[in-house]
């Protein structure tokens, strides 16, 4: 994949749409909040965590939370649409903080995080790319990573559902890749009957 390609769907919705939801290229909000749900229970809420959110979107992650009062003290969203952070800023809690990065390249932080959070940002990515973003975030971390992907193990009613821009991981590759890094890995794939899944990897040391 060449650099920069995983972007070009988002880049065209945004000029198509303008920044927010439709720009993320979800199928619809409620799937979207499903999502963030199993992210916070598996995490086991944020509230006093200090979370980085890489793939951040229009920020409607931050504003679920605010709704689910579940504040973070700390919250910084990354995303490399410029026009999608701008929105971010503007209708978001004010203990959320968001910058324009694009993942695929080189990018360092001051600060330490809790918890990273990546949800659909893989969904475009090749495995290459995948695997350079899930190591930066799990080395960001101090407690844990959770993020979720397309599987490949959905059920009938899922399997033969036009993906668009975005494509299935191999759920055992990244399932292994998390049991690498960590003894304590949980993952989900019930709530959207396989189409989706949700690894969360936690820090031997933070249990």
């Amino acid at each position: 994949m060449n650099p920069g390609r995983h972007l070009d769907a988002y880049r065209a919705a945004v000029a198509k749409h303008g920044a927010g939801f439709s720009a993320t290229l979800w199928g619809s909000p409620e799937t979207q909040s499903l999502r963030f749900s199993v992210i916070r229970e598996m995490a086991g809420g944020f509230f006093g965590q200090r979370v980085l959110d890489l793939g951040c979107g229009d920020g409607a992650f931050a504003r679920w939370l605010a709704a689910c009062n579940d504040q973070p003290i700390a919250y910084l969203g990354l995303d490399a649409l410029e026009a999608q952070v701008h929105h971010a800023e503007s209708d978001s809690p004010p203990w959320a903080q968001f910058r324009v990065v694009d993942l695929s390249q080189e990018w360092e932080l001051d600060d330490r995080f809790d918890w990273v959070v990546l949800s659909g940002t893989l969904n475009t990515m090749d495995d290459v790319l995948v695997q350079r973003v899930l190591a930066r975030a799990w080395s960001a971390c101090d407690v844990g990573l959770v993020f979720n992907f397309l599987s490949d193990r959905p059920e009938t009613q899922w399997s033969e559902k036009e993906l668009g821009p975005a494509r299935r991981l191999e759920f055992s590759a990244w399932y292994e890749w998390a049991l690498e890094r960590s003894d304590q890995v949980a993952y989900r794939e019930e709530y959207l009957d396989g189409h989706d899944a949700t690894l969360a990897i936690r820090r031997s040391e933070s249990c």
